[in-house]
């Protein structure tokens, strides 16, 4: 009796935690300036900020690739070891500073400290992703994965249908809608005050027995220790367990990265997040180009309804993900290559095209793919980690990323670079995406063949995560 009160003890505090997390991720997400950023930065109406086009792209939105490079590398090494809590509350700062800059600032240095402090929260983003993954079963990891990611893009999805009804009908105007998401901003840092203030594993009995995970630092010699260590400083015991603390994330972070299959999927990680932090960071600017074209005002631009679809599609997805049951480390480079294949030839449309909708449909296709394959990286290494290193490996991976991204903008979207006009800049894009075609395209058909074609069709419906009876053997 006492010990299912204790199980149901622990499975009410994760699910707890799992929703108040979600509430979290709703509401940071819930904020529907961000479908009309650019317009609000560069249009000649009364509610805008005035500045030109070149400075909005070659001035302001180059910065927050640089910060956001710079705040990734100091996250990924301290959230483990903050426990998480902190750096959700900084994620929370960075989203209110930025929404109070976007409001109360009027010169182009103004805007440049609201895209490091934007790039500042992105990267505590980390936490939100890690932190349910100390609290939950292995076995339940496909569906904790799905949960957070779709509460997300839900919240996105809400902020996108609501800032073009208000747009459309104008019931808002853009400076009202900052002050909207700052108010929902503010809501979530209530749900994240609400988070537990250290996370500790609960019902963690049933991790699965991989030679990645039971291969651990030698633990230090207990005898070596005398009583006069006992009395030893504070500041003495706090190095000692730092020090024993990195050698231990170390060792995790080496033994993570020998393993064939989990490098597979953070190599993609690394260069799908370059790609979809560069194509979200300038489809607003391509729309507006092709909208100014055709003469479309803002009132009648549809980047809300489009950001909304988008998201509902990729939410869609991620949550039908976590029934799905693939032999990913056997079908995983094929998956990804023929992701990469669909995102190159929606990124290469959109370059050439004068329609606003064409641009919009290839956009929504891009990210419901993007959102669906991420989601299953996630759940495919967060299987596979110590859950005391999930920060520092999502956080290598999204630094890794970043830092491509960062000679990505550099290279073709600073003044510094070749500043190269919107549409360009797409097709660069899409060339990007069908190099990871051919690597993965390779890369999957030389797995298959080594693995055998027959064989490989066969176990193609079996799940490479296992099942809770093979957890607890």
């Amino acid at each position: 009796m006492h010990a299912t009160q204790m199980m149901n003890s622990g499975r009410w505090s994760w699910v707890c935690t799992t929703a108040i997390l979600c509430s979290y991720g709703f509401f940071k997400e819930f904020t529907p300036d961000e479908d009309f950023l650019t317009a609000y930065l560069d249009n000649e109406t009364q509610y805008s900020k005035h500045f030109s086009n070149d400075q909005v792209n070659g001035d302001i939105y180059p910065v927050w690739a640089y910060s956001y490079l710079v705040a990734v590398a100091f996250v990924s090494i301290f959230t483990d070891f903050l426990r998480y809590k902190p750096v959700v509350a900084l994620e929370c700062v960075g989203q209110v500073a930025t929404r109070t800059l976007l409001i109360y600032g009027t010169s182009v240095l103004s805007m440049q400290l609201m895209q490091v402090s934007y790039g500042i929260s992105t990267a505590a983003e980390i936490a939100y992703y890690s932190y349910i993954y100390v609290l939950v079963s292995h076995v339940h990891f496909k569906q904790v994965t799905s949960y957070i990611e779709a509460s997300r893009l839900f919240g996105d999805a809400a902020a996108g249908f609501l800032g073009q009804a208000l747009v459309s009908t104008g019931a808002f105007n853009l400076l009202q809608l900052q002050y909207f998401s700052l108010a929902s901003v503010c809501v979530a840092t209530a749900f994240a005050a609400a988070l537990p203030n250290r996370c500790s594993p609960i019902g963690r009995d049933d991790q699965p027995k991989r030679e990645l995970l039971t291969n651990s630092p030698p633990e230090p010699d207990k005898s070596s220790f005398s009583a006069g260590d006992e009395s030893a400083s504070a500041c003495r015991r706090l190095s000692s367990t730092c020090v024993l603390a990195a050698r231990r994330r170390w060792w995790d972070f080496k033994r993570f990265y020998s393993d064939p299959s989990l490098l597979k999927w953070s190599v993609w990680w690394a260069l799908a997040t370059c790609g979809y932090l560069q194509i979200d960071n300038y489809a607003q600017s391509l729309w507006s180009q092709i909208a100014e074209g055709e003469g479309t005002g803002t009132r009648h631009q549809y980047n809300g309804v489009v950001e909304a679809v988008a998201t509902l599609c990729a939410s869609a997805g991620a949550l039908s993900l976590s029934f799905l049951r693939v032999n990913w480390p056997v079908w995983g480079e094929v998956t990804i290559a023929g992701v990469s294949f669909v995102d190159s030839v929606a990124l290469l449309v959109s370059s050439k095209t004068t329609s606003l909708w064409v641009a919009y449909v290839c956009y929504i296709v891009y990210r419901m793919t993007y959102s669906c394959l991420v989601t299953i990286a996630m759940a495919q290494i967060a299987f596979a980690m110590n859950h005391d290193s999930y920060g520092l490996i999502y956080g290598f991976n999204t630094f890794l990323g970043v830092l491509l991204q960062c000679f990505l903008t550099l290279a073709v979207s600073d003044e510094r670079g070749l500043n190269l006009d919107i549409q360009t800049q797409f097709i660069v894009y899409s060339g990007y995406y069908y190099v990871l075609t051919l690597i993965f395209a390779f890369a999957g058909v030389y797995k298959i063949t080594s693995v055998g074609w027959l064989r490989s069709l066969r176990s193609c419906c079996h799940d490479s995560a296992p099942s809770v009876t093979e957890a607890d053997e």
